[in-house]
This record gives C-alpha cells, structure tokens and sequence, in this order.
C-alpha cells in the first residue's frame, strides 16, 4: 500500500493534542472517547487524518473532558484558549 504524501501531511487540530493528552492521562481508548464524548465512535481516529472541528463541537469536547475531571490530561491545566477555537 502506497501513502499519498498530500493526504498524509495534514494540518491537524490543536484539539487533536489536547484530547491525545487526556487519552494518555485517563487511559481512554479513542474509541470509547469518541463514544462518551460525542457518540461517535470514530471522532478521534478522524481527527488524527485531519478532520475539520466546527466551533460548537469543539466547546462540546473541551467541556466533556472537564466534566469528566481530568482538565487538560489530568495536569490540573484548562485547554489552552487554542483548543477552543477562540
């Protein structure tokens, strides 16, 4: 299998980062992340080949992940303004 080295080199979100800290600090795979958080069971796996976040779904992560009590990967941090789309 070839990779394509346009569709692998992807800006990818600041939100990626943040939630790829919150699924080390919580153990979470990202599948059950994307279950709990957004009921979509590939929200996480599409995110890392780049998927685009509107601003609404990005506040409903940032607020799931505190809801859930691990701030920003468990540092006791908020997500950096970046991750909210400000």
């Amino acid at each position: 299998m070839r990779i394509d080295p346009v569709s692998s080199s992807c800006r990818c979100d600041p939100l990626l980062g943040v939630v790829e800290r919150f699924l080390t600090a919580s153990g979470l795979s990202a599948t059950a992340f994307g279950v709990l958080a957004m009921r979509d069971p590939r929200f996480v796996h599409e995110l890392r080949v780049g998927r685009e976040v509107r601003r609404a779904t990005r506040l409903r992560v940032v607020a799931w992940m505190r809801a859930a009590g691990a701030g920003d990967a468990g540092t006791g941090e908020d997500p950096p303004d970046s991750a909210w789309g400000a």
